[in-house]
C-alpha cells in the first residue's frame, strides 16, 4: 500500500510539474506572439505610454496596474462556464482558452514593464523568487522524462531510417513538399 502512494504522490507530483512549466511557456511565447502582434498593428507606442504612465507610479500602484488584466478576464471565464453549462461545451471552452492565452499574454507583457516596481516590495521579491525556485524544481522533475523522450524519439528515427533504407531520400523529398504545401495553404 505505501509503494501504492509513493507512485501516486510521484504522479501527482510529476503531474503538477507538467502544468507548471506549460504555464511557464505559455507566460514566455503567448507574451512574445503578442508582442509580434503589437508590432503589426503598430501599436509600439502604447506599450511607451504604458512605461513611462508606470515609472510614475508607486510599487503598490504598480501593483494594481498588473493585476488589472486578471480582473477584466474573469468576467469572459464566467461567462465561458455559463456557456459551457448550457451544453455549448467547445465554445466556452474555446473562449476559456483564448481569455487564458489573452489573460496570460498581456499579464506577462505588464510584468515585463512592472517587474522593476513590483520588485521594490520584499513580499513580492519573496513571491517572484519562490515562483523561480518552483519552476527550477520542475524542470528538474520533468528533465529525465523528457530525456527518456527525445532518445526514444532519435531511436525511432533511426529505426524509420534503417527501415526506409534507399527509399529514404525520396520519402524525406516527398515528406519536405507535402510540408511546404502545407505552409503555403494546399499547393494552390
Amino acid at each position: 500500500m505505501d509503494l501504492i502512494l509513493r507512485r501516486i504522490a510521484r504522479a501527482f507530483w510529476f503531474t503538477l510539474a507538467v502544468l507548471f512549466l506549460l504555464e511557464s511557456w505559455l507566460w514566455d511565447h503567448v507574451k512574445v506572439w503578442l508582442r509580434l502582434l503589437a508590432e503589426a498593428l503598430g501599436v509600439k507606442r502604447i506599450e511607451e505610454r504604458i512605461a513611462s504612465l508606470i515609472r510614475d507610479l508607486s510599487p503598490w500602484a504598480t501593483l494594481t496596474v498588473f493585476i488589472i488584466p486578471v480582473l477584466t478576464i474573469l468576467p469572459l471565464k464566467i461567462y465561458a462556464v455559463a456557456q459551457m453549462a448550457q451544453g455549448h461545451f467547445a465554445y466556452g471552452l474555446c473562449v476559456i482558452f483564448a481569455a487564458k492565452a489573452l489573460g496570460l499574454g498581456v499579464t506577462a507583457f505588464l510584468f515585463d514593464l512592472c517587474r522593476d516596481k513590483l520588485l521594490q516590495m520584499s513580499w513580492f521579491a519573496s513571491f517572484y523568487h519562490l515562483v523561480l525556485r518552483i519552476r527550477a524544481w520542475a524542470h528538474d522533475l520533468v528533465a529525465p522524462v523528457r530525456a527518456r523522450l527525445h532518445e526514444l524519439r532519435l531511436a525511432a528515427k533511426a529505426m524509420l531510417a534503417e527501415a526506409l533504407g534507399a527509399g529514404r531520400s525520396q520519402f524525406l523529398r516527398r515528406l519536405k513538399l507535402i510540408r511546404a504545401m502545407a505552409r503555403r495553404g494546399g499547393g494552390a
